[in-house]
């Protein structure tokens, strides 16, 4: 049976694209690989991606600007994914406090399965955490972020379910493994789940159990999405057929030009995507030149020049 081995991308909602991608290129380090327009809506939202270097998938954190489509903030709370934990190293603790003290950036830290997760926000309010732990990922090299202490891809995503039982049932279809829950609170509110063939990074989802919680407004400030890797439309097709046959329902293949996608909502409320992990991002852009032009799909007959001067202003470089 086709596995699902670690996370490809996150998606989330944010205001003004300029603060964002400020925020992800020059506080964080990230580098800025990809800007399309959102297929459905093209004259009116950037779709915006921040990742390693090379778009490594379980690097890809993206963003929808709600700038010309207002959106009210939303509320992150119970039927959603409520934190995106990012890598970072062992001893690197000290220097993101700093950095973030620098940059006015609230953040709280905290010790749980052996690790150290520093939490915070974007500018929109959306939850992150950089968590202490081991990766494949090389950190962007050119960031200002000195190499050992960067961001190292996706650690894991946690998801405050509205039906616990149900959200650990789904991981478990998909073969993930319940590794134990949080020692350092009085019940069990933090299931740790694992994938099965962990690929070095992105390979881990905390359900969250905490039913006097406020359940979750989607808005600005909140996820969309989480997507799991699939290697291939095969695997994704195999992960599909899977879940349909154990009652749940998934959607049919959607092509995103970079990657296929397919999603299904879990029994406790969050949007779970099963993305590919091609073409890629090079498949119309050379890795060095990566976010460097605006960008859509073949299909899509539009005056991409005509777009760019409707969309809110970005600038960079």
């Amino acid at each position: 049976m086709a596995t699902i081995n670690g996370l490809h991308h996150v998606t989330a909602f944010c205001d003004e694209p300029q603060e964002n991608y400020d925020f992800f290129t020059d506080v964080l380090g990230l580098r800025f690989v990809k800007r399309t327009v959102r297929f459905d809506v093209p004259e009116k939202i950037y779709h915006l991606y921040y990742s390693d270097y090379d778009g490594t998938p379980g690097t890809v954190i993206t963003y929808f600007p709600m700038t010309n489509m207002p959106m009210e903030d939303g509320l992150p709370g119970k039927g959603q994914t409520t934190a995106v934990g990012l890598t970072i190293p062992e001893g690197s603790v000290d220097y993101w406090q700093d950095r973030f003290d620098e940059h006015d950036v609230e953040y709280e830290t905290s010790e749980r399965f052996d690790e150290t997760a520093i939490a915070f926000t974007d500018p929109d309010g959306t939850p992150y955490e950089l968590v202490t732990g081991e990766s494949d990922i090389d950190p962007v090299s050119d960031s200002d972020v000195p190499d050992e202490y960067g961001i190292r891809g996706m650690h894991g995503a946690s998801v405050h379910s509205n039906d616990p039982q149900g959200t650990c049932d789904v991981l478990e279809t998909m073969g993930w493994e319940r590794v134990g829950w949080d020692e350092h609170f009085q019940a069990a509110d933090r299931i740790r789940y694992e994938a099965p063939e962990s690929e070095g990074h992105g390979d881990v989802v905390d359900v969250l159990v905490r039913p006097n919680a406020p359940q979750g407004v989607l808005g600005i400030g909140t996820w969309l999405h989480i997507a799991f890797r699939c290697q291939n439309n095969w695997e994704q097709d195999q992960v599909s057929d899977n879940l349909r046959e154990n009652g749940y329902i998934t959607t049919s293949p959607k092509d995103r030009d970079y990657f296929r996608s397919r999603y299904i909502t879990e029994p406790g409320g969050a949007v779970f995507e099963y993305a590919t992990d091609g073409p890629g991002f090079t498949a119309d852009e050379d890795l060095d030149e990566l976010g460097e032009e605006m960008r859509k799909p073949d299909w899509l007959d539009i005056d991409l020049e005509e777009i760019e001067r409707m969309l809110p202003n970005l600038q960079t470089n």
